[in-house]
């Protein structure tokens, strides 16, 4: 299905002025009584970076991505400037005494001088991602091809929905201050944000060239809705705002599959299906209810994803850039359970509560982060995964050994392609956990910089074949593009079993006539079948990434987590060690290597069957 709000024929003129607007339609909104759960909690972080200073931003920081690649130098000073301003914001409404108000204003007055609110990796010149990025922001300039004020990423975005709430609450005790400080970052709002979105199509994730949506859409969407709500004081400009955003997050929506499943993984499900409902619920609420599409099927599918994909506690699925470990937002979830009529949603919000303390920041979902501060820590309740759960648009296949004790075995197969968003060469993909214990793993991504996201992105060695799950062909490996992709032969709802034709995951250099895999989870034992035939003699290379030393013993493979994989003896097993460094992958494993099998075909063969059987000890 496409667009949602054109086919129901929802138009904007339900949206409610400024001054009528009702946070979350709570009859006496109060930032208070929201505060009152964290409120102390909040004084105790603002006392503790009091004396601190705000980080600098400078240029010679923001051009390190142009000069050397790095983006998280000036990220992370960025960030920190931005959660700093929040944590004394959220203080000085709480206690109300006027100890964090100078830090406040500072704050806000170093935000407002920022050249861009734009960060280095998509500061690009010209038409976003279509030039290329420049080392400093023309942002003075009089040009539309070079002022990066008549663009908005995620983050400038970001920063709007954030100081967009700040202006809304702050009102009173800045304006005792000095009024130049609102009414300046009023213009600024106005200037970064409101006149961009209003005024210009030509930035990507508006969906207006037919490229690709992603994350970028309702993430961005969300906070211009955001400032939208809280600060436009025309009517007019109100509902010509909102209806653009439905027509973006339209063409948006046509973009996801059928099945729900969010191609750029669980980390980024997180700000693809939230932010999505983020973008629903400030609707909702600047409608007075009136905009409502939660129950949309495709809706609930996609806000249901996340469940689906939990390995176990922290743990989840991370094909692609994906994190292996991550904290979804429990608040929120539990919110979508509620509103989108999803009570399995809602138990299982209550088994991944985190930190239930202390309200965790999101200033770059800004709206969300208020919505939390008034949603209860959801009350425990039992939740039962699916054993089997099918993304026929995406490809995988999950299954789960349901034990007493919770899940056992977990196994998760894919096919797809290889132009997925945050795409990694690794098509027939898979992963086995044992009660969240890893026994064959996705090592996941580094972190983000200038290679990343250029044309050097598969040269790092986490994005290559060579080090996923997957068979090298003739030393042949998987190649990024839409055009190498499986098709599912079948799947079996009631075994979970699929079968992938892999034959089109390779160039034709491979020398492939046709290659098979099929794998299903029985009881407690993975079964994994590749079937290759060879246009020409040659050979064949399968390898499996594990996060310890395996022992080879005949034809059996013993893993350190008290599991053997049997395979073929006409096969011969070697392992070689991946050395982690100090990484963001070495981080989320706990290691400094992890180790690679290999199960090589002699050279020489035009066809090979193997079977590769897992199995606790």
């Amino acid at each position: 299905m496409g667009a949602i709000f054109s086919a129901r024929e929802i138009t904007a003129d339900a949206v409610v002025s400024r001054t009528d607007f009702r946070p979350f339609l709570m009859e006496d909104f109060s930032i208070q009584k929201l505060l009152a759960p964290y409120g102390e909690a909040f004084v105790t972080q603002a006392e503790k970076i009091l004396d601190e200073p705000y980080p600098q931003l400078c240029a010679s920081i923001y051009m390190q991505f142009v000069r050397n690649g790095n983006r998280s130098n000036y990220e992370a000073l960025y960030f920190r400037r931005r959660s700093m301003l929040t944590t004394f914001a959220m203080a000085e409404l709480y206690e109300g005494k006027g100890r964090f108000v100078d830090r406040i204003i500072d704050g806000v007055w170093f935000i407002m001088e920022e050249s861009t609110w734009i960060i280095p990796a998509h500061n690009w010149s010209g038409k976003p991602v279509t030039g290329g990025v420049v080392s400093l922001p023309d942002s003075f300039s009089a040009s539309d091809d070079g002022d990066d004020m008549k663009h908005i990423d995620l983050f400038s975005a970001g920063t709007g929905g954030q100081m967009a709430w700040l202006w809304y609450l702050t009102g009173e005790i800045l304006d005792r201050e000095n009024p130049v400080i609102r009414k300046r970052l009023y213009s600024q709002l106005r200037d970064r944000i409101l006149h961009p979105f209003y005024t210009y199509n030509h930035d990507w994730w508006m969906g207006t060239d037919g490229k690709t949506l992603n994350n970028w859409t309702p993430w961005i969407i969300s906070n211009i809705l955001t400032v939208i709500a809280l600060c436009e004081d025309s009517d007019d400009l109100r509902r010509t705002g909102v209806l653009k955003c439905m027509e973006i997050l339209d063409r948006y929506i046509a973009f996801l599959p059928e099945d729900g499943g969010c191609d750029e993984g669980p980390g980024y499900w997180g700000v693809a299906g939230g932010s999505l409902f983020d973008c629903l619920e400030v609707l909702y609420d600047l409608t007075e209810g009136q905009i409502n599409v939660f129950d949309e099927p495709k809706i609930r599918r996609f806000c249901e994803y996340i469940m689906n994909v939990c390995i176990k506690e922290d743990q989840y699925i991370n094909f692609a850039d994906a994190a292996s470990r991550l904290h979804p937002d429990f608040r929120m979830i539990s919110r979508m359970g509620r509103k989108i009529a999803s009570p399995r949603l809602s138990a299982f919000a209550s088994t991944i509560i985190h930190a239930p303390e202390v309200c965790p920041l999101a200033d770059a979902q800004s709206y969300r982060f208020y919505a939390n501060l008034a949603e209860p820590i959801p009350q425990s309740q039992a939740f039962a995964p699916a054993k089997h759960t099918f993304f026929d648009d995406l490809q995988i296949a999950v299954s789960r050994e349901i034990t007493d004790n919770g899940v056992g075995m977990f196994f998760a197969l894919k096919g797809g392609n290889n132009a997925e968003s945050h795409n990694h060469n690794d098509v027939g993909q898979f992963i086995l956990f044992d009660a969240g214990i890893p026994i064959i793993m996705d090592a996941g991504v580094e972190q983000y910089c200038r290679d990343t996201f250029s044309d050097k992105r598969y040269t790092l060695w986490a994005m290559r074949g060579n080090y996923h799950n997957i068979a090298n062909i003739n030393d042949v490996e998987q190649q990024p593009g839409g055009q190498y992709r499986a098709k599912v032969l079948s799947y079996c709802e009631e075994t979970g079993a699929m079968k992938l034709d892999l034959t089109e995951a390779y160039p034709t250099e491979a020398g492939i006539a046709s290659y098979t895999r099929d794998a299903v989870l029985a009881g407690s034992t993975v079964t994994v079948h590749d079937a290759l035939t060879l246009k020409a003699p040659g050979y064949a290379d399968f390898h499996y990434l594990t996060v310890d030393e395996p022992v080879i013993c005949g034809n059996e493979i013993r893993f350190a987590s008290g599991h053997v994989a049997v395979f073929d003896p006409a096969l011969t097993a070697s392992v070689d060690s991946v050395a982690l460094g100090g990484g963001k992958i070495a981080r989320e494993w706990r290691r400094e290597t992890m180790w690679r099998i290999t199960l090589s075909t002699k050279d020489g063969i035009t066809a090979c069957e193997h079977t590769l059987i897992f199995n606790r000890i």
